[in-house]
């Protein structure tokens, strides 16, 4: 048998499984805070190569008044090198958004988003996770949002 191929049979067997992803909830504080209340949100991430990670999140953040929300979808490409337990990530996002006020007042649009953050994995199995994603809204957004900080926790898998 050649050494190489006893050579890549050797590293195989030593390899050891990185985690593929995670699942998230989180809780959002947008800005201007004056025009908006905490929101909430979901992400799904995908590890590929140890350093890169795509994301896609939804989130939902309701307006001062009750008849006032933005829904998003955001589809995100992060580098994203662990360091132990701590994993520092940034990026870029684009999707869409949808702001409504009242029942006959809304405005669809797309979305970029630059992200920064950090995960801390916990005993392998928990996540907790902490965000900052500049946005930017296409058009003339009913009302303007240009930040927004998270905090949340989740599974890896």
């Amino acid at each position: 048998m050649p050494i190489a191929v006893v050579f890549g049979i050797g590293l195989l067997a030593h390899a050891t499984p990185a985690p593929a992803g995670d699942v998230t909830a989180f809780v959002a504080l947008p800005s201007p805070s004056d025009r908006w209340n905490h929101g909430f949100g979901a992400a799904l991430s995908s590890t590929w190569f140890n350093v890169l990670t795509f994301e896609g999140e939804a989130a939902r953040i309701p307006g001062e008044t009750m008849d006032t929300s933005m829904s998003s979808f955001t589809a995100s490409a992060l580098i994203s090198p662990p360091i132990g337990a701590l994993t520092p990530y940034g990026g870029v996002g684009v999707g869409l958004f949808r702001q409504n006020i009242g029942s006959f007042e809304s405005d669809t649009g797309r979305l970029t988003a630059w992200i920064v953050g950090a995960k801390v994995k916990l005993g392998g199995l928990i996540v907790l996770k902490g965000e900052y994603r500049r946005l930017d809204l296409s058009g003339t957004p009913l009302l303007d949002m240009d930040s927004r900080y998270s905090a949340g926790a989740g599974i890896a898998f």
